[in-house]
């Protein structure tokens, strides 16, 4: 389903029009934009944090609910052709689907405190060429008994034990949900930019994102990367590099999207959402909004 983005599409030409000044500098080109290199290791900034902290789970349909990577199996870091995942939905009869990286899954699956299992699995049939075979993560899932839920760095981690509790496969959860939709950039760096009206908008469907300052439309992709400890990166970023009044701000916000690797909500604010780089600062803060289409 693509009405985000259309629908951020019909917005931009809706919103403020260029001035004559922007239009007239419109044929002119910025100089273009560099990826700023990150040199904080991220395994470095997560090694002089504390381990995983054990958290309760006390509404396992509001905290399991969703999406999953599948980081490992038997403490083995799984290779696969594609991402691995399952997703846990609580709102249809305890299903899960996902893929074991070559074949879509499904199945059902109970909970109780701890307690999970998983029963009625089916896969495709295709064949693939992984390093770790989808058979070596079906049986794992087969073994299943308890579970236990981590936290570290604002990411949320699920380890499937086996009925003698050990280990039989970690995941990690995204969060991508939370950042689906429409959305004004609050803060860039810390400073307010509201005035400023750039919109940013995310769609999961299509792992698209689309953004619109004053004078530039900058569109890019939303990536998953299981191997990496992150919730969200945006890539492939390109601008329609029109010559602005506020092209050091846009420079900015490029560099800041680049760099981002997870999202958070901001406090109690329900509105707000925080994009994190790997330093864990909060480089871009933004604030739910709504987009109307325009009537042609």
């Amino acid at each position: 389903m693509k009405k985000y983005i259309i629908t951020a599409l019909a917005a931009c030409l809706a919103f403020a029009p260029l001035s004559a000044n922007k239009k007239k500098n419109a044929g002119k080109k910025q100089d273009a934009y560099v990826k700023q290199t990150v040199t904080v290791p991220m395994a470095e900034h997560m090694a002089s944090k504390k381990g995983p902290q054990k958290v309760a789970i006390k509404d396992a349909a509001k905290q399991l609910y969703g999406e999953w990577t599948i980081l490992s199996v038997k403490k083995v870091d799984i290779d696969t052709d594609e991402r691995a995942y399952i997703y846990l939905d609580f709102n249809n009869g305890n299903q899960f689907y996902g893929c074991n990286g070559c074949n879509a899954i499904n199945g059902h699956f109970k909970q109780n405190a701890d307690k999970i299992s998983f029963s009625d699995m089916i896969q495709g049939g295709a064949l693939c060429n992984s390093i770790t075979g989808e058979h070596v993560i079906m049986n794992a899932l087969a073994e299943v008994a308890s579970m236990e839920l981590q936290s570290l760095y604002n990411l949320n981690y699920l380890v499937l034990k086996n009925a003698k509790g050990q280990e039989v496969m970690r995941l990690r959860q995204l969060n991508f949900d939370l950042l689906n939709g429409p959305w004004m950039v609050k803060e860039v760096e810390g400073e307010n930019v509201l005035d400023k009206e750039i919109r940013l908008v995310i769609d999961i469907d299509s792992r698209a994102v689309l953004v619109q300052t004053n004078c530039n439309i900058i569109s890019g992709q939303v990536h998953i990367d299981p191997t990496k400890e992150s919730d969200v990166q945006f890539e492939d970023l390109k601008s329609s590099h029109n010559e602005c009044e506020d092209s050091d701000l846009e420079t900015r916000l490029l560099i800041n999207l680049e760099e981002t690797i997870t999202c958070k909500k901001a406090g109690n604010i329900s509105t707000d959402m925080e994009l994190v780089n790997n330093e864990g600062e909060t480089v871009i803060r933004l604030q739910k909004t709504q987009l109307k289409r325009k009537n042609l």
